[in-house]
């Protein structure tokens, strides 16, 4: 169908409008937000280990029974209920570290976490596999490589700590409950190219995926009779109490129906694994397995932190975008990926993609959340205890670059500037919140590929801004944003990414960093390789020296399939024939792009009252092209129809924003299909996290 022409909104789409009902917010609200949490854990009715255990009941439950492969590492019950009563003793005695303080979150295997997780394997096995480990090649390393942290006085142990980390756990108070799956190395799109090996997986090739839980959730929420009936939030909270004090690893979401819950296990067996002997008298039930429930992908590559979020077993999941690895994940599964300006939160401690573009965010279940993560994150001392201070922290203290060991980091969001006065000027008067609020539609993103469903949902989100919000809403023509440059930008970010990847992985040589195979006197593959010979050539090494041997062997063994690929890329664009023809013209269309991204956005220092009929304040685009694609069950977790270069197109919405380094948040969009799951995406200029979640927030509130 050809796409629908987004500048012409008022004349073109409101006859395309069709009414649509709340169903994700009604279908896919998993827990009970941090804000709600954190009163209940001042007013004594809810304490932090009662809720770190109900949300480690759910991780094990959806790993064990949901078989969602969406955590790497889960944390042992009494590590994190010891964490939860550090935070009830502070909470207790009116001493909170902040409204984080006591709430379960989980960490992307890319950052390191100190003694929970001292070195980040980003699920490969070049960073998890030594020659001293087992002969069959599954051990795991488990002493991991401890630094001294001088810059820390409070850090005894010793361990290998992000500054993000450190910022979540130590200075705010939250309880890790776990580490989350992604694509090795964040190079995916999928949530399929995770590059660790199980015990009784030797191949290369067979890894098993990380699926999305939402076809899972709405058939519990549907399961869930006693759900159906609640109409306002006291309703809820005592349904949350109930259901958290009564939790249990085998029923955490208070199934009564014990032949439904059978039922359930058996079709999730069944589609991944083809297995129905766990409940055989379930075979015959009246879901249809092959149509109403699939497998879909979550998105990648923090394809687990979007997982464990819209599952309900963290209430915020820190994760890193590249070029959308937070964005995607949070359309596909309904849940809120907020990426800050490019540099914003030191990348220290976090494993090395793509320098230029990798930004640490998060996800979280709704805009409310997200708010409150920025807010208490982005202040070195943060005083937000209160639920009435919520609003009232939009111009809080500066956070402290001094404590930050990357050099890369910029401290944006010191500048408080005329768009937020406007915002404060609203909230206090009868004008609705966005009333001087400008919100951009840029024709340059209306690709033909562009499903009619998602340009329909783009339209009904412009138009709620403008009519429930109150924005002004302005579209950007051609002339002003060429969709030439958006289309180059898909190829740039795969040039120069893969450029940075190369360069960066080259470290892993297993001489410094990295496993460390070890050849005989021959040149030959110890027990280790020769598990895998099927799988992986070796010939070639007969022509190396043993140096030469050593490297080539540990990295083919130690990256998997799409790593190889991409480093593959990033050496041939960087080689000295193609440097010239790829690398500086991929570097000058980023450039075009970000100056013509830039151009569009009210300057946030400029002090002239005027309107610019030419600028906007905020962009509204799709966060995806298409809806989750659905993964076979034949432990492969190939997408159906989708072949390893196609899938480099999933973040064509995305990467635009990434090159230029923009502040972006994605938030669920509701369509007129029931199991849609797709995402709205709301930018704005370097510095104006503050305005974009703003914005958002009016977006879910009335979706």
């Amino acid at each position: 169908m050809a796409p629908v022409v987004l500048y012409h909104l008022e004349a073109n789409l409101v006859s395309c409008i069709t009414s649509t009902s709340s169903i994700l917010s009604t279908f896919y609200t998993t827990s009970m937000t941090i804000a709600q949490a954190s009163r209940l854990f001042r007013t004594s009715k809810l304490t932090s280990q009662q809720l770190c255990n109900h949300s480690y009941n759910l991780a094990k439950f959806g790993e064990n029974s949901l078989l969602l492969n969406a955590y790497t590492k889960i944390l042992p019950i009494n590590e994190i209920l010891h964490q939860a009563q550090q935070s009830d003793n502070r909470i207790q005695n009116g001493i909170p570290k902040s409204l984080l303080d006591g709430i379960p979150v989980t960490v992307k295997a890319n950052i390191a976490v100190g003694k929970y997780w001292e070195m980040p394997n980003a699920c490969s096995t070049i960073l998890t596999t030594t020659s001293s480990q087992q002969e069959d090649g599954s051990g795991i390393v488990e002493e991991c490589l401890s630094i001294s942290n001088n810059t820390n006085s409070n850090n005894s142990n010793n361990v290998y700590e992000s500054d993000i980390a450190r910022r979540l756990l130590r200075d705010c108070g939250a309880v890790l409950i776990g580490i989350t799956n992604m694509d090795e190395f964040g190079m995916g799109s999928l949530g399929i190219n995770n590059g660790l090996r199980s015990n009784n997986q030797q191949q290369t090739q067979n890894y098993s995926p990380t699926y999305n839980p939402l076809p899972w959730i709405q058939r519990i929420h549907k399961l869930q009779n006693n759900r159906q009936h609640m109409n306002n939030k006291e309703e809820y909270e005592q349904y949350w109490l109930r259901q958290i004090q009564n939790s249990t690893p085998d029923n955490p979401h208070g199934i009564n129906n014990e032949d439904s819950l059978a039922g359930l296990l058996s079709d999730v067996q069944y589609l991944v694994h083809g297995d129905d002997s766990i409940c055989e008298k379930e075979q015959k039930n009246v879901y249809n397995r092959h149509d109403e429930y699939q497998l879909l992908s979550p998105g990648g590559s923090s394809s687990g932190a979007a997982a464990v979020t819209a599952h309900g077993s963290s209430f915020l999941s820190i994760g890193t975008d590249t070029g959308g690895s937070i964005r995607l994940p949070s359309a596909w599964t309904s849940t809120v990926g907020f990426k800050p300006s490019y540099g914003t939160w030191s990348r220290y401690g976090v494993v090395s993609y793509a320098s230029s573009l990798d930004t640490v965010g998060f996800i979280t279940g709704s805009t409310e959340c997200a708010k409150i993560a920025w807010q208490c994150l982005k202040n070195d001392n943060n005083d937000t205890t209160n639920e009435h201070d919520i609003e009232n922290t939009t111009h809080s203290k500066t956070w402290n670059g001094q404590v930050c060991r990357d050099a890369t980091a910029r401290v944006y969001h010191n500048k408080k500037n005329n768009i937020e006065n406007s915002l404060d000027e609203n909230h206090s008067t009868d004008m609705k919140p966005l009333a001087n609020i400008r919100v951009g539609v840029p024709s340059a993103f209306s690709l033909q590929e562009l499903p009619s469903s998602i340009a329909i949902a783009w339209s009904e989100s412009a138009f709620n801004l403008q009519n429930n919000g109150g924005a002004t809403l302005v579209s950007i023509p051609e002339s002003k944003l060429s969709s030439n440059l958006i289309k180059l930008a898909l190829a740039s970010y795969y040039v120069l990414a893969c450029a940075e990847a190369s360069s960066n992985l080259s470290r892993y040589d297993g001489v410094r960093y990295g496993m460390d195979v070890k050849l005989d006197s021959h040149g030959v593959s110890n027990e280790i390789l020769q598990s895998v010979k099927d799988d992986i050539d070796f010939s070639p090494l007969n022509d190396m020296n043993i140096l030469e041997q050593q490297i080539s062997a540990t990295r083919a063994y130690g990256f998997g399939e799409e790593v190889q690929r991409r480093v593959l890329a990033g050496t041939s664009v960087l080689s000295s024939d193609r440097f010239h023809t790829h690398y500086e013209a991929a570097a000058v269309v980023r450039a075009k792009l970000s100056q013509s991204l830039d151009g569009l956005f009210r300057s946030s220092l400029n002090d002239d009252d005027g309107i610019d009929d030419d600028k906007v304040d905020v962009m509204l685009v799709p966060t995806a092209l298409s809806f989750p694609c659905r993964l076979n069950s034949d432990g492969n977790g190939k997408s159906e129809g989708m072949d390893p270069t196609a899938a480099f197109a999933n973040d064509v919405m995305t990467i635009p924003i990434s090159l230029g380094g923009l502040p972006s948040i994605s938030v669920p969009a509701a369509t007129s299909e029931e199991n849609d799951m797709i995402g709205m995406q709301i930018f704005s200029s370097k510095g104006s996290e503050d305005l974009v979640l703003a914005v958002s927030d009016i977006l879910e509130r009335n979706r």
